[in-house]
């Protein structure tokens, strides 16, 4: 629930020497104009809004210009997200492109904006209401991946007096709010190393994020991996997998994602976490593994049309998973696009997959 490099959502890192925004430029010379007709509807965020929310000014830019590019029609509007209904379209012949963005402590919403779309009728890219819901608790995904055989890390909601688990979850722990996508709630201290620790940040998310349920994690030790998936013909095709390397962090800052690696420019955590795309090689078999467990994670959740699958190694060098992204971020800099980039995607390209899975799941050919 995603989103970064150098920067950005998981995976808004950039490629040293690629430029942050890609700038397309009207129809192709002689290009055909598509029958297909889109409807861009996006939140408008609010003056001042959080830089995870007013990201979404960005991937307006981004798929406009991707559909400039492939010669299909797009209008857009943006309204705020109470307004999603009024402005649905009547018309079934046009898809929503459905950038639906919602303020740190209303993650659910993004559910109950997409629910509304589907009532409608009305074709509508990304994942559907259920599996938004699903995906962003967290808490849930775990045990639906944990059940179903998927590695996740050790840990679990964290409670008052409901701390049991922590001795039998080895340190250092992460603490996080279990709703929130974009790395909100992991800045400053997000890792502890005592219980004591683990109480003290875990008050402080609670104030910041209140009535949402907290989750405990073992930090593992192993490399990260973002995965990306576009359904390309109703299967979805795994993108080149991107590593996180945060080998230029400084000693004390942790090795993680965080708020300050994703969306603060000037600091040493957004510098020091640069996103590569390691060759196949003797990493072969693994990345084999990582893939693997991104598409099950795909099937199990219900995703469609785009997503991301955060992944990382235990000591044992076991994937787990650390977040199923549905609908991640597309601004050009995001770390989706540039996996589709170097997957040999334009950006019209990637546009017109997800278009066509929209179409495809009103067919019902796909969840």
């Amino acid at each position: 629930m995603v989103g970064p490099p150098p920067h950005g959502s998981p995976g808004r890192w950039h490629l040293p020497g690629t430029p942050r925004r890609h700038r397309g430029r009207g129809v192709p010379p002689g290009g055909p104009v598509s029958e297909e007709r889109v409807l861009l509807l996006h939140t408008q965020p609010d003056e001042g809004a959080d830089p995870s929310t007013a990201d979404v000014l960005a991937q307006v830019t981004f798929v406009q210009e991707a559909c400039a590019a492939a010669g299909i029609p797009c209008r857009t509007r943006g309204v705020p997200l109470e307004a999603v209904a009024s402005a649905v379209p009547v018309d079934t012949d046009e898809v929503v492109f459905a950038l639906l963005e919602t303020p740190p402590g209303k993650p659910h919403l993004q559910a109950a904006a997409t629910a509304v779309l589907e009532l409608s009728g009305v074709p509508f890219t990304g994942a559907g209401a259920a599996a938004i819901w699903l995906t962003t608790d967290k808490l849930a995904t775990r045990g639906l991946l944990a059940a179903e055989g998927i590695a996740v890390a050790p840990g679990g909601r964290l409670t008052a007096g409901g701390d049991g688990f922590l001795h039998r979850v080895p340190p250092p722990w992460i603490v996080k709010p279990a709703w929130e996508d974009a790395s909100l709630g992991l800045d400053g201290n997000a890792v502890a190393y005592r219980v004591e620790e683990v109480h003290e940040r875990a008050r402080e998310l609670a104030a910041r994020f209140p009535a949402q349920p907290l989750l405990v994690e073992h930090l593992l030790p192993g490399r990260e991996f973002n995965v990306s998936l576009l359904e390309v013909e109703g299967v979805p095709r795994v993108l080149p997998v991107a590593e996180m390397d945060f080998s230029g962090l400084p000693a004390g800052e942790p090795p993680i994602v965080s708020y300050e690696a994703k969306w603060l420019e000037d600091h040493v955590a957004y510098r020091g976490t640069v996103r590569t795309f390691p060759k196949e090689g003797r990493d072969g078999p693994l990345l084999a593994a990582v893939r693997a467990v991104a598409v099950r994670a795909w099937e199990l959740t219900g995703l469609s049309g785009y997503a991301r699958v955060d992944i990382r190694l235990d000591e044992a060098g076991t994937p787990c998973v650390l977040e199923v992204n549905a609908n991640p971020c597309l601004a050009a800099d995001a770390g989706f696009v540039a996996a589709a980039r170097q997957g040999g995607f334009s950006p019209a390209e990637t546009v017109r997959h997800i278009l066509a899975a929209a179409r495809r799941r009103q067919r019902g050919g796909t969840t």
